[in-house]
C-alpha cells in the first residue's frame, strides 16, 4: 500500500503534473517560486521523495540526460495513479484537518515562569522576524501580481500575509500589555481561581 504524501511529495507531484521534470529541475523551481517557504525543502528530500514516488508507481521515468560532465539526470512523469493520489491528497489538505503542534505556543503557555524583562525581548525579537517576513512577502506578492500573475495561483500568500500581519498587530498589543503590566505579570496565582475550579468539579461531580 503505498504511504501517504508528505508535503513535499504534493508538491513534487504538482511539478511533475505541467511537465515532466528532473529530480534537480523540480528542486530548482521549488525555490524559485518560493514553496520553499511552505515545507523544509533540499535536493536530498526532494530526491528521497521521488524515489518513494515512483516505488509506489506514482511517477515513473522516462528518460535520462546528460550535460557536459554532470551526471545523468533522469527525468519523471506523473502517472495516472499519481495523478488521482494527488488530486485526492491536495483536496485533503484543503479541508480536511491536519493538526501541527508549533513550539511558539508552548512558549506562550510557559512564559509566566520567566521574567518579564526576557519575555519582552524573546517577544520583541519574534515580532522582528515576523515583521520582516511580511515585508518582505508583501513585496514579493505586489511584483509578481503586477508582472500578471492572477490571484488564484497565490491564494497560499495572501493566506501567510493576512496571518501574519494578525501576528504582527497581536504582539505590538501584547507587547505593550506587558511593558505597561496590565498583566499583572508578577502578582502571584489566583487562590480564588482554584477555589472556583474545584467548586465546579465538585458542582459537576455532583450531577
Amino acid at each position: 500500500m503505498a504511504t501517504e504524501l508528505s508535503a513535499v511529495a504534493v508538491l513534487v507531484l504538482g511539478l511533475l503534473r505541467e511537465r515532466p521534470r528532473h529530480p534537480y529541475d523540480v528542486f530548482q523551481t521549488l525555490v524559485e517560486r518560493g514553496d520553499a517557504r511552505l515545507v523544509k525543502v533540499s535536493p536530498g528530500a526532494v530526491y528521497h521523495a521521488v524515489e518513494r514516488l515512483e516505488r509506489d508507481g506514482l511517477v515513473e521515468a522516462v528518460g535520462t540526460e546528460r550535460a557536459g560532465r554532470r551526471p545523468e539526470r533522469t527525468t519523471y512523469r506523473l502517472t495516472d495513479d499519481g495523478r488521482v493520489a494527488y488530486e485526492r491528497r491536495l483536496a485533503s489538505f484543503l479541508g480536511d484537518d491536519h493538526p501541527v503542534h508549533p513550539v511558539f505556543p508552548v512558549g506562550l503557555a510557559e512564559a509566566v515562569d520567566l521574567p518579564r524583562d526576557v519575555v519582552i525581548a524573546a517577544l520583541t525579537r519574534r515580532r522582528a522576524h515576523e515583521s520582516a517576513r511580511l515585508a518582505h512577502l508583501e513585496h514579493a506578492y505586489e511584483q509578481v501580481r503586477a508582472d500578471g500573475l492572477p490571484r488564484r495561483y497565490l491564494l497560499d500568500v495572501e493566506h501567510d500575509i493576512e496571518h501574519l500581519r494578525h501576528e504582527v498587530a497581536w504582539l505590538d498589543r501584547t507587547l505593550t500589555e506587558i511593558a505597561d503590566d496590565v498583566l499583572g505579570w508578577d502578582e502571584p496565582f489566583p487562590v480564588a481561581f482554584v477555589h472556583a475550579r474545584h467548586a465546579r468539579r465538585a458542582a459537576t461531580a455532583g450531577t
